[in-house]
């Protein structure tokens, strides 16, 4: 093995190097959460110094200054994507396993705009799975299922009223077992036409996953690749639909109707999001 790197040297050759630290939106994101351990120990510590023991108590200094569990598996986990990243090219030895903080129970995990957007080109320039990003755009951008992807058919889509029906046709039945209508965002505009142009009325539109299992083994390896940690997982775009709604101030009553909920109480976690859907959700209680 070559020279070791110190922290530093692995936090620019990660930062240079690495296609979702170098470009885009969650490159602030990423020197940020890196930069604590930084301003903790230094860029000249050394690499191979960087044990679970050391990492734990990292953690409890943290917490210290107040922040938050998610905040802080966020920090460890960059210091595991830095470490990972120049393992493999033969500058670092591999990582040992960092101990996560357990999150609130209850917490709905959601993307950022800008991690759906990392985790998009991610599949697609280190991947190479355009069908990949286009499912996990759709799906950040209607709140559809997983299953309900999965079972879309072309007839399910309507642009002429720019609304994907889900759950008004036989082969689709929703969790909650009513239809809704979403609307087309026009960010999955162009790749759902582009599909559908090719698909017939009965062919999934999504037909180049066998299954659920598929679709979730690769969704995981893009967002480890990220550096986004356990607990998030393909259903979080759903999370993230409605979030974002929530943040923008969508009527409760309207959010319920575009998830599909039954119950108005499974809607009003997300009003916890903003204090502008709280006020919103006061009226309904």
């Amino acid at each position: 093995m070559a020279k070791q790197f110190t922290w530093g040297e692995a936090v620019d050759y990660t930062l240079h190097t690495r296609d979702s630290w170098r470009n885009g939106n969650s490159r602030k994101t990423n020197i940020i959460n890196a930069g604590h351990f930084t301003e903790a120990h230094g860029r000249s510590f050394p690499c191979s110094k960087i044990t679970s023991a050391l990492v734990n108590q990292y953690a409890v200094d943290l917490e210290d200054t107040g922040m938050s569990n998610s905040t802080i598996n966020r920090c460890i986990s960059a210091i595991n994507t830095v470490l990972n990243h120049c393992a493999a090219d033969d500058l670092c030895s591999p990582p040992p396993k960092f101990k996560r903080r357990k999150e609130s129970e209850g917490r709905i995990f959601f993307f950022s705009k800008e991690e759906v957007n990392q985790m998009i080109h991610v599949s697609v320039d280190v991947f190479d799975r355009t069908d990949l990003a286009e499912i996990i755009e759709v799906a950040a951008y209607t709140g559809m299922r997983q299953g309900e992807l999965l079972k879309l058919k072309a007839r399910d889509v309507s642009f002429s009223l720019n609304t994907i029906h889900v759950g008004g046709l036989p082969d689709v039945v929703t969790k909650a077992g009513n239809y809704r209508a979403v609307p087309i965002h026009e960010r999955i505009a162009r790749p759902l036409h582009e599909r559908l142009e090719a698909a017939s009325p009965s062919v999934p539109v999504f037909d180049d996953w066998s299954g659920k299992d598929q679709l979730i083994r690769a969704f995981s390896k893009v967002r480890r690749y990220v550096g986004l940690p356990d607990g998030y997982c393909f259903h979080s775009l759903r999370h993230s639909f409605a979030t974002w709604h929530a943040e923008a101030g969508t009527p409760m009553r309207t959010l319920m109707g575009l998830m599909g909920h039954k119950r108005i109480e499974t809607t009003l976690r997300y009003a916890k999001i903003t204090n502008k859907a709280s006020f919103d959700a006061m009226a309904l209680i």
